[in-house]
C-alpha cells in the first residue's frame, strides 16, 4: 500500500515596504560589492576553495532574498482594529521599562533595532493581541509579563 502525504502549504511571507527596500539593498550590496570582489579570486588558477564556497553561499543568499521579496505579500494596513499583526508598531510596558517594537517576519528582523521577529518570544506573545492586553512572554531567560500600551499600523 502506497502512502501519500500532502505537502503542507505555508503562508506567504509578509514583509513591510521598508523591509522590502532594505532587503533589496542587501541583495544589491552582495551582488555589486561582495561577489564582484570574489569573482577574480575564484577565476585564478591557484584559487582557494574557501573563496569558491563563499561565492556560492553569497549567490544563494542573494537569490533566496530576491525570491522572498518577489513572492512576499504586504501587511494588511487597511484593517485598523488595533490587533497586533505583522508590520504593527507596538508600545510595550514592563515593570522595568516602556519600549516600542515593530513586529515583522524573521527575514527582516535584523534590519534595525526596532524590528523583532514574529517568531521571537515577545513576538509570539503579542501577535494577535490588542491594546490593553497583558501577555506573558515565555523566554529562555525566564517568563515575564508585558502590557500592550498601543498598536499602530504604520506604512
Amino acid at each position: 500500500m502506497k502512502t501519500v502525504t500532502k505537502k503542507k502549504e505555508s503562508a506567504p511571507v509578509i514583509i513591510t515596504e521598508l523591509g522590502r527596500t532594505e532587503l533589496l539593498k542587501q541583495v544589491e550590496q552582495i551582488r555589486s560589492v561582495q561577489l564582484t570582489a570574489l569573482a577574480p579570486l575564484i577565476a585564478a588558477a591557484d584559487r582557494d576553495e574557501r573563496d569558491v564556497a563563499e561565492f556560492t553561499r553569497l549567490t544563494e543568499e542573494a537569490n533566496s532574498l530576491e525570491a522572498i521579496v518577489s513572492e512576499s505579500g504586504k501587511p494588511d494596513l487597511l484593517v485598523d482594529d488595533k490587533t497586533v499583526r505583522l508590520g504593527s508598531v507596538v508600545k510595550i510596558q514592563t515593570p522595568k521599562e516602556t519600549f516600542k517594537v515593530r513586529l515583522v517576519h524573521p527575514v527582516e528582523a535584523h534590519l534595525d533595532d526596532e524590528r523583532i521577529s514574529a517568531e521571537s518570544p515577545l513576538g509570539q506573545a503579542i501577535l494577535g493581541n490588542k491594546k490593553g492586553d497583558r501577555v506573558t512572554v515565555i523566554a529562555p531567560s525566564g517568563n515575564w509579563s508585558a502590557l500592550i500600551k498601543s498598536v499602530e499600523l504604520l506604512p
